[in-house]
């Protein structure tokens, strides 16, 4: 049940973003919604961030963004993953962060990612007569983010880290969650009675003011389109849908592939699949509404015990589109009952057998399912996690 809000208070709320915000994916997303929807409230939000990045348009005048200085002028990795680098930049964010508490005097210190809550917390037990309140905000695990990236290939500093993402856990008053699945995890290993799901929301409004052509010479004219949207790390599930590309080409299925994505370097077709497949590299989110507005079937290709979120599965379902995952926590928590049963595969055959007959549908069919996406996508949205923050918020400061 939403918590009811009883108090008008408006708060000052800095945000800390060890990330290049904003670049327009995952990550980021939910740090600038959420950011939105507590300013439509009137609490006045500081967004703390990386040197490189770009200013979202049309922000919004109750938020501002403060950057570190460009010491690191050669650093520019905007694609998610971690970086050794990153450990400088985070130093630089925290004196950055301790400046900003000294002018600006917030009552929330509001940290996103771990770095952004270790951030925090240091920043508060230095300023320990203002008596901060610090809000931890997890997208996902410490440690199986950067195994999937390539990084703690030695035991030792494998289990180092798991030490150090234990203790980050407990240091927030409260800690939010994009899934389910991620609380049971925070809870195992941290405070188990103050842990909330706070969940992702579609994010598919328009922020251009110009015109898109995305779909222009895209689109291979009397075939289906099956469309991927996100980033081409390992962990985003590609190599997987790969598998269920050759399969479904196997089995003659006759549709088109769009892979809309980056960091473009990551992705590699395999070439008998190259005729099958479009890329569009990079995806600029503005114009993601235009290339689902074509779609018809989106694929979420992540593997279940993945723990993060899906942003990608809800901007699916806000667009009507019939998004094909395989199964996990935070699929059923987004999909419900009725469409989990529809839409969760259990393997690639299984995968490329709900596709199949989704394109087979008739158009009334078709229609009907569309309206019982629509209908279930209305469950989530920014304002109602902003309610929640809000209510923690206020509770706290």
């Amino acid at each position: 049940m939403r918590p009811q809000r009883t108090v008008q208070k408006k708060l000052h709320v800095l945000m800390i973003a060890p990330t290049p915000f904003y670049s327009g994916r995952g990550t980021h997303m939910r740090i600038l919604h959420e950011a939105e929807a507590l300013a439509v409230k009137g609490h006045k939000i500081i967004i703390a961030t990386y040197h490189i990045g770009d200013n979202p348009p049309r922000l919004h005048p109750n938020i501002t963004i403060k950057r570190i200085n460009r010491f690191f002028w050669w650093y520019t990795k905007r694609e998610s993953g971690p970086n050794w680098q990153k450990l400088f930049l985070d130093l630089l964010l925290c004196v950055k962060v301790l400046r900003i508490c000294k002018r600006k005097k917030p009552e929330i210190l509001h940290g996103h990612l771990h770095e952004g809550v270790l951030i925090g917390w240091v920043v508060k037990k230095l300023l320990f007569h203002r008596k901060l309140v610090l809000i931890g905000d997890f997208h996902g695990t410490l440690v199986n983010e950067m195994r999937a990236h390539g990084y703690l290939r030695f035991g030792i500093i494998q289990k180092l880290f798991a030490c150090i993402e234990k203790i980050v856990l407990r240091l927030p008053c409260r800690a939010f969650v994009s899934s389910p699945s991620l609380k049971h995890a925070v809870e195992v290993d941290g405070k188990a009675s103050e842990v909330f799901v706070l969940s992702d929301a579609p994010t598919l409004e328009n922020r251009s003011k110009h015109k898109v052509t995305l779909t222009q010479g895209l689109l291979k004219p009397k075939l289906p389109c099956v469309v991927y949207t996100g980033g081409f790390t390992p962990d985003k599930g590609i190599e997987t849908l790969f598998q269920v590309i050759a399969y479904s080409l196997k089995n003659g299925l006759s549709c088109q592939w769009i892979l809309a994505g980056s960091p473009l370097k990551l992705l590699s077709v395999p070439s008998e699949l190259k005729d099958a497949v479009t890329v569009v590299s990079p995806l600029d989110h503005n114009k993601l509404s235009e290339l689902l507005k074509y779609a018809d079937i989106a694929c979420e290709p992540k593997q279940g015990d993945v723990l993060q979120g899906s942003g990608k599965l809800l901007n699916y379902m806000y667009a009507g589109v019939p998004p094909v995952c395989f199964d996990g926590p935070a699929q059923r928590f987004y999909l419900g009952e009725e469409l989990s049963s529809r839409l969760i595969a259990k393997d690639i055959p299984h995968f490329h057998n709900i596709v199949k007959s989704l394109l087979d549908m008739p158009a009334a069919e078709k229609r009907k399912l569309k309206n019982i996406i629509l209908q279930r996508v209305k469950r989530f949205s920014w304002s109602k996690s902003a309610d929640t923050l809000e209510h923690y918020y206020l509770n706290l400061a």
